[in-house]
């Protein structure tokens, strides 16, 4: 399993141009913001009192979270497609 593994890493970081890893890098890393500021709302709301708004706290981390992904959309528009061989 892990030869496996380094193998698929091995022909992605070779083939892969670096607009795609880029962009691969911010997707990953908007992703995981997101995560981790809807988890935090979720669990603080499960705290607070009813008509309390929780998200006014992190509504920097929402920002920068579709910012991410749009810049991630950006750098995915410039990455060179390299033709593909019909069989």
């Amino acid at each position: 399993m892990n030869q496996l593994y380094n193998k698929s890493l091995g022909a992605y970081l070779k083939k892969t141009s670096l607009q795609k890893k880029i962009s691969d890098s911010l997707f990953i890393i908007s992703i995981g913001l997101s995560l981790y500021t809807l988890i935090s709302t979720y669990i603080a709301r499960s705290q607070l009192p009813p008509g309390v708004c929780p998200i006014e706290n992190k509504t920097e981390l929402y920002y920068i979270s579709i910012g991410l992904l749009l810049l991630s959309i950006l750098v995915s528009l410039f990455d060179k497609k390299k033709p593909t061989e019909k069989s």
